[in-house]
């Protein structure tokens, strides 16, 4: 266990009486997240780690801006063991995100040999010098264990200092850290495991649940600017059996997400493609004529082409049924041509999924011809 003891804080508001959860509409909740101001502690009820997902996906936020991680993390009675899974947590996703690291810094070129770790040494340095809060040391030592394949978890290194630079590897604007209990924790516990991350890390915190719990200590401590979100008419109530990988980070635009292997894996086969590489860019918005802006996993804007890749964790519930079978409904309208490829094909049959691809590319420049 690498954290030993945490001094745990107290907030100050704890001596004002919490008011109730306050309702928030669905539509809202994304911008609402992104407006929480670093240093806040919050609990956000009525939603799951999937549904909100999926609506962090439509935010279109430039590469200055914050991003979402949304985590789900197992059951723990002590604050120290919920804080060392966060830290090992957004390690891991650090990893996954390298060789981009710090919102827009690229290691890409650096390798695991003498020039390649002097290369990256320089990177570092030069990162620290213009994000603040960034430590030169723990830059260094982070990157020369990423060059090696390992997760940025460095030695001797204090939890609060760990946790603070690992999260500026994420984004240099900081984060809102979505934590998503597996169960209700013990509740003391996860009550001051959040506060202490919030003390010490650049991000803004926020604690889901499908239901917010009771308005008691210590959960109280949690609803001074807690939401319970509200459902309109047409929005879709959570589903209960709707699950979600152990860390999602949102939004990504422009590339194949890092924590996706199947966006990674048709990326790499889409890059080797001389005809497909040059047409196709991953997780972009598109306006349709209803108002609407989808992400679409991947999209050929010239020939009006979008192709989705769908999980079964993360499509296989009536309510993304539903919404899938909306939004193809709105590209369609806005002239698109929507093709579905599930993730069990593209693992088993990669070659025929780019196969198909190719064929709608082919239908569509015939068809294009036929127009003009």
């Amino acid at each position: 266990m690498r954290v030993q003891s945490l001094s745990i804080f107290e907030s100050n508001a704890t001596s004002l009486k919490p008011s109730p959860a306050q309702k928030l509409q669905l539509a809202a909740t994304a911008e609402f997240l992104f407006s929480t101001p670093m240093g806040s502690v919050l609990a956000l009820g009525g939603i799951d780690g999937v549904s909100l997902r999926a609506l962090l996906d439509q935010v279109d936020h430039g590469p200055d801006h914050q991003r979402a991680l949304l985590v789900r993390i197992e059951s723990a009675s002590a604050a120290e063991e919920i804080v060392e899974r966060v830290i090992d947590l957004l390690a891991d996703t650090a990893l996954r995100l390298w060789p981009l690291w710090f919102t827009d810094i690229s290691f890409a070129e650096c390798r695991s040999d003498t020039l390649g770790r002097a290369a990256a040494r320089i990177i570092a340095r030069q990162a620290a010098e213009t994000i603040d809060g960034l430590s030169h040391p723990w830059a260094e030592a982070a990157v020369a264990l990423a060059l090696n394949g390992r997760k940025p978890r460095v030695t001797a290194v204090a939890p609060a200092v760990e946790l603070a630079q690992v999260t500026r590897a994420l984004s240099r604007a900081g984060l809102v850290l979505i934590l998503e209990p597996a169960e209700l924790y013990h509740a003391p516990a996860l009550v001051h495991a959040l506060e202490w991350i919030a003390q010490n890390a650049p991000v803004a915190v926020v604690a889901i649940f499908p239901q917010l719990p009771a308005n008691e200590p210590p959960w109280d401590r949690l609803f001074y600017f807690a939401r319970q979100i509200v459902l309109e008419p047409g929005d879709l109530p959570p589903d209960p059996r709707a699950v979600h990988p152990a860390a999602w980070l949102a939004p990504w635009r422009g590339l194949p997400h890092p924590l996706s292997d199947i966006e990674l894996r048709i990326a790499k086969m889409l890059a080797g493609d001389a005809e497909l590489a040059p047409l196709f860019s991953f997780n972009q918005i598109i306006e349709t004529v209803r108002g609407s802006k989808p992400r679409v996993d991947l999209v050929w804007m010239e020939g009006r082409l979008v192709v989705e890749l769908d999980g079964y964790p993360d499509h296989g519930s009536l309510r993304a049924f539903m919404m899938d079978r909306h939004r193809d409904y709105e590209l369609t309208l806005s002239g698109y041509t929507v093709l579905r490829i599930a993730n069990h094909e593209i693992a088993q049959e990669i070659a025929k999924c780019i196969e198909k691809i190719r064929d709608l590319v082919q239908l569509r420049r015939s068809q294009a011809v036929m127009e003009g």
